[in-house]
């Protein structure tokens, strides 16, 4: 993580794995589950793409599934493959 991120108090959600039309699904890092349903989900670069809707899989590292917001365009969350996303 980047010292820009950690000033900006940013907590790494993990990285994205797939995208599905306005959906994506994420492989977590260690978070706290309990705390993230709803969580604005943002870029390195604070562009809010999104919003956690589920949690699944395994306790330690699950997978995060993410609902982009409407303004979000299909070519943005394309470029988000493999890379690391964040909430706030």
């Amino acid at each position: 993580m980047t010292r820009k991120v950690k000033e900006h108090g940013l907590r790494g959600l993990g990285t994205v794995l797939h995208i599905m039309g306005n959906k994506l699904i994420a492989k977590g890092g260690r978070i706290k589950v309990e705390r993230i349903i709803n969580s604005v989900v943002m870029t390195e670069k604070r562009r809010k793409i999104g919003k956690v809707y589920d949690v699944f899989g395994p306790v330690n590292r699950p997978y995060i599934g993410i609902k982009a917001f409407k303004g979000v365009k299909e070519e943005e969350l394309k470029r988000l493959a493999n890379k690391r996303i964040f909430v706030l």
